[in-house]
């Protein structure tokens, strides 16, 4: 467990001061909290007989074992609820501030996009990444306009439209709900404590040295401080 921050309060007063004048002070309160480091991990076993006749297999046993744990990383980074084990992740209450979809309108990811990068913009934050579902960003990418050609709204296939609506990176996450989105300076808000990073290890366990059995596990320790809540803006691309 490590002491995180959390900002609670900021004033920027800095002005322009004539010489031989008071300048202006700031204010800047943080509360402190406490960041859980969660273990992360898993194994297989395998027999010694594996382990000296296919190397290849083995090979691919690591890879899967470490893969596995990226992926329950990107969830829990995500969308841990913060009761241990489980990290407190970027959309656990608290960790950032809800985004209020456009009403009355018939918007669509990008423009609610937009929308939240000049709220967190008017708020003194710049967006560095948005990150959607692949579902709803491939629905993005085939929108068409219900008008004249019909054309894509996003740019025609085989054109390099990028993932960059408004100069926002996208990053694809199945962790992510379906219809929701969150945009922020990631990089201001938040902060990885990576303890251990992958580790992969064999030994025996038990009775298997008996029986020729080998405890392959991958692990890894780490936690999430939010410094910056309001950095952080997420909630449904869409009204109802």
């Amino acid at each position: 467990m490590v002491v995180g921050t959390k900002e609670a309060n900021r004033a920027n007063n800095a002005s322009e001061v004539p010489q031989g004048f008071e300048k202006a002070e700031s204010a800047l309160t943080f509360s402190q909290y406490n960041v859980p480091i969660e273990t992360i991990a898993h194994f297989i076993k395998v027999s010694n007989q594996l382990l000296a006749d296919a190397p290849a297999v083995v090979s691919y046993i690591d890879t899967f074992l470490r893969y596995g744990l990226d992926e329950r990383i990107d969830r829990q980074l995500l969308k841990g609820d913060g009761t241990s084990p489980n990290l407190s992740g970027i959309l656990d209450a608290g960790n950032f501030t809800a985004f209020t979809p456009a009403s009355g309108v018939q918007s669509n990811l990008v423009e609610s996009i937009n929308k939240a990068k000049y709220a967190l913009w008017a708020n003194g934050y710049a967006p560095d990444t948005v990150i959607v579902t692949p579902a709803d960003w491939a629905a993005m990418e085939v929108l068409r306009e219900n008008f004249g050609t019909g054309a894509y709204l996003y740019g025609a296939p085989g054109t390099n439209a990028g993932m960059n609506p408004f100069g926002v990176r996208v990053v694809l996450s199945s962790n992510m709900t379906e219809g929701q989105f969150a945009i922020g300076q990631f990089a201001r808000s938040s902060m990885v404590w990576n303890r251990q990073g992958i580790t992969v290890e064999m030994g025996f366990v038990n009775d298997d040295f008996s029986k020729n059995l080998v405890t392959i596990r991958a692990e890894c320790r780490l936690g999430l401080e939010t410094r910056v809540p309001g950095a952080v803006l997420s909630g449904a691309i869409t009204s109802v």
